[in-house]
């Protein structure tokens, strides 16, 4: 059984994280005063232009790897232990595509600290789910991890339906636009697991 997609409400950060986007940006250890301006002077327009939107369904692992979903040894090691799994997208929206595309490089590495922002709260949201459930779920995995090959976004992004309740599309070679976007796959368990 594959469940139906649901919107998960996001609420905009009151700021990227600049730490973040700074290791984005190639930045080893402390990022010097010149990278760290660059990247908060990027942050505001950029966070102005997000809206983060979210959408997930629950279904049975076995269900998701019979549509051809989980392809790959290194997510079915993920999913061990797991009879149901999460199946996430977040993308921040177009406009931090045009504003990307307008500013330049630091802009790219601002938004995707954010974009891993949005992922990380919507993953909290479903933690909050999943413990009202008497569930455990595991860390995120996304196509593209180990062998779980990234073919399986036009997949993922249908059983999500995406484009209707996020705006997310894929492309013919399997990227995601808005760029900024993240889909991932979390384990559901009875009981605590790894991964």
């Amino acid at each position: 059984m594959i469940g139906a997609p649901q919107p998960l409400v996001l609420a905009k950060p009151a700021a990227i994280d600049t730490a973040q986007a700074a290791r984005y940006f190639g930045a080893r250890g402390e990022p010097d005063d010149r990278t760290m301006t660059l990247l908060e002077t990027c942050a505001m327009p950029l966070l102005a232009a997000a809206t983060p939107r979210a959408v997930w369904l629950e279904a049975d692992t076995a269900a998701l790897a019979e549509a051809g979903i989980l392809r790959g040894g290194d997510v079915m090691k993920h999913l061990e232990n797991c009879p149901q799994a999460v199946l996430l997208a977040v993308t921040l929206g177009p406009g931090v595509d045009a504003q990307i595309r307008r500013a330049g490089v630091g802009d790219i590495a601002a938004g995707s600290a954010l974009a891993e922002q949005a992922a990380d709260a919507a993953e909290a949201e479903l933690r909050q789910w999943a413990a009202k459930e008497g569930k455990y779920l595991t860390g995120r995995f996304s196509p593209g991890y180990g062998d779980w090959d990234i073919a399986v976004q036009p997949l993922v992004a249908n059983a999500l339906d995406t484009v209707r309740r996020a705006g997310l599309c894929v492309t013919d070679t399997n990227l995601m636009t808005p760029r900024k976007s993240v889909t991932a796959i979390l384990g559901v368990s009875g009981h605590p697991v790894k991964g």
